[in-house]
């Protein structure tokens, strides 16, 4: 009686793992992801949006949730805290700022051609 619960327990925990990992299946239906391993750079458009370069998939817009100003500041290096299982730089986001501040990340997609 416990084999059969046993198996069942293991095939749910096996189907549940392969339903989050980040699959190409998965990818095509919520859209394109970036990256964070290819995100080469991030240029200023204006005080909310940034353009972010990735080395396999183009360009994104990312759209901050309100003014990032912190970013336009010279030598105001930043690190990323990235919230995302799939390692998608995305929504909820946060740029962390070496003189202080933070920008978080309201969306990103791919800009358009």
């Amino acid at each position: 009686m416990r084999l059969p619960i046993l198996v069942v327990g293991v095939l749910t925990a096996g189907a549940i793992f392969a339903l989050n990992t980040t699959s190409p299946i998965a990818q095509a239906a919520s859209g394109v992801c970036l990256k964070v391993r290819d995100l080469g750079n991030l240029k200023s458009v204006d005080d909310s949006t940034l353009m972010a370069t990735s080395r396999n998939q183009g360009n994104f817009v990312v759209k901050m949730r309100g003014p990032c100003r912190e970013f336009k500041q010279m030598g105001n290096y930043y690190s990323l805290r990235v919230l995302s299982n799939q390692e998608c730089f995305d929504g909820d986001d946060v740029l962390h700022f070496r003189y202080g501040g933070a920008c978080f990340v309201q969306s990103v997609t791919p800009a358009p051609h």
